[in-house]
């Protein structure tokens, strides 16, 4: 059993390789030094996994909490996967492979492995991602806006007045204009991602053809989902998936070695 986590700026999401099936495990809504309270209720009962694979993109708090309680409790070391020139034959577009963020490049992993041909990937988290890979799995790059809670907190941050009214607003009942100022924050920064989500795929497919796949991952995907006017595929743990590529590689990897020593073996004189 392998254990996957995905930490991100405000959730911890977690699953589990099973025999090589994934299972969904659930999501921590705190990090940081939380983690240790957070980690023994939810995995206080697991059996001790042979590995424990991260993407971390919530820092050095979040890693060093971590590795204290997995080290306790497991006598394990966590491996944290970094973002390479090429993998699965997905290209880095980077010049710098592991400045690429380790959560949109296992996006693009799973992605890839769900879709042949153009995709784009966009992650509707704390910060709004979006990513594409041409027919031949060539990274082409991406964009980083900021998400819809940091809109928000922008507006609220610089204006007292909007930060009172914004503690009635309505963040399910989004009309086209809102009818008081909380609203109208609300309706305004969904608009924003939404606007700039149908924009960026319509020139995609300018660029890329009429078979591009959109795949949509993250927090605020559902809620971003429903309004979009472009047809998306929707996946809630596509890092998870793409943490899953690679442990099921490396145990496929560790299988065949051994399958070549038995064979070495079997055929000494």
């Amino acid at each position: 059993m392998i254990l996957l986590l995905d930490a991100g700026n405000s959730r911890l999401k977690w699953a589990i390789l099973r025999n090589g099936h994934f299972e969904h495990g659930g999501v921590l809504e705190q990090t940081g030094d939380a983690i240790k309270e957070l980690a023994s209720a939810a995995w206080g009962e697991l059996d001790a996994p042979e590995a424990v694979l991260v993407a971390n993109v919530a820092g050095e708090p979040l890693r060093r909490a971590l590795n204290s309680w997995v080290k306790r409790h497991w006598k394990l070391t966590p491996e944290y996967v970094v973002a390479r020139a090429e993998q699965f034959g997905v290209r880095n577009a980077y010049a710098e492979p592991s400045d690429l963020g380790i959560d949109r490049w296992l996006a693009l992993l799973a992605a890839r492995e769900l879709f042949p041909g153009p995709v784009c990937v966009i992650d509707c988290g704390t910060a709004l991602t979006i990513d594409a890979l041409a027919h031949d799995s060539r990274h082409l790059g991406g964009l980083i806006i900021p998400g819809l809670q940091l809109m928000r907190d922008a507006l609220v941050g610089r204006a007292e007045a909007i930060r009172e009214q914004m503690k009635s607003a309505s963040h399910e009942q989004v009309r086209l204009l809102g009818a008081d100022t909380g609203s109208a924050v609300v309706g305004g920064t969904l608009y924003a991602e939404i606007a700039v989500i149908d924009r960026v795929l319509e020139d995609l497919r300018v660029e890329l053809g009429n078979g591009l796949r959109c795949v949509l991952t993250g927090g605020d995907a559902p809620r971003l989902r429903p309004l979009l006017a472009t047809s998306v595929h929707y996946e809630a743990d596509l890092v998870l998936q793409g943490l899953a590529r690679i442990a099921r590689a490396r145990k496929a990897e560790v299988a065949q070695q051994g399958i070549d020593l038995d064979a070495a073996v079997a055929n000494v004189p």
